[in-house]
C-alpha cells in the first residue's frame, strides 16, 4: 500500500491545481472560438466548474499548510497555447483536446483517491472533482459523437 504523506498530498493537489489552470485557459479560448451555440454553453458550464475546482484546491492546499500554485505559470501558458491553437481547429478537434484533458484529470484524481489513506476531507474533495470530470468527459463524448 502506498499512502501519501501530507507533503505528497500538497504536491498532488498543486499538480491538480496547475492542471485546472491549464484547463481554464483552454476552455476559455474554445468558448470564444466554437460556433455552435449549444456546445459553447456546455463548454462555458464546464469552464465554470473548473474555476470552482481551482478555488477549492487552492483553499485545501492552504488548509494543509501548503502554498498553492498561482495562475500564470508554465502550465497556464501551455493551456493558453493549446487553447489558442485549438481555437484555430474545428469544433470536433477542440472537443477532442478537451476530452483528453478530462481523461487525464480522471486518471490523476482516481490515483490520488486510491493513495490518500488518512485525509478524508481531501479524499472527499477529490471524489467530488472526479465525479465532475467524469460527467464532463461523458458530455464531451456525446458532443463528439453527434458531430461525427
Amino acid at each position: 500500500m502506498k499512502a501519501l504523506t501530507k507533503e505528497q498530498i500538497i504536491e498532488a493537489l498543486n499538480h491538480d491545481l496547475v492542471a485546472e489552470f491549464s484547463a481554464i485557459e483552454m476552455y476559455g479560448a474554445h468558448a470564444e472560438a466554437i460556433a455552435e451555440d449549444a456546445i459553447v454553453q456546455g463548454v462555458r458550464a464546464i469552464l465554470s466548474v473548473e474555476k470552482g475546482h481551482a478555488q477549492e484546491l487552492a483553499k485545501r492546499i492552504e488548509e494543509l499548510g501548503g502554498e498553492p500554485a498561482r495562475p500564470g505559470g508554465a502550465a497556464t501558458v501551455a493551456g493558453r497555447a493549446v487553447g489558442a491553437a485549438g481555437a484555430q481547429a474545428s469544433t470536433i478537434e477542440m472537443l477532442k483536446l478537451e476530452l483528453g484533458e478530462e481523461q487525464q484529470a480522471i486518471k490523476d484524481y482516481s490515483a490520488q483517491v486510491a493513495d490518500i489513506v488518512d485525509d478524508d476531507e481531501t479524499t472527499t474533495l477529490l471524489e467530488e472533482h472526479l465525479h465532475d470530470e467524469i460527467e464532463h468527459a461523458r458530455w464531451l463524448k456525446a458532443q463528439i459523437r453527434a458531430l461525427m
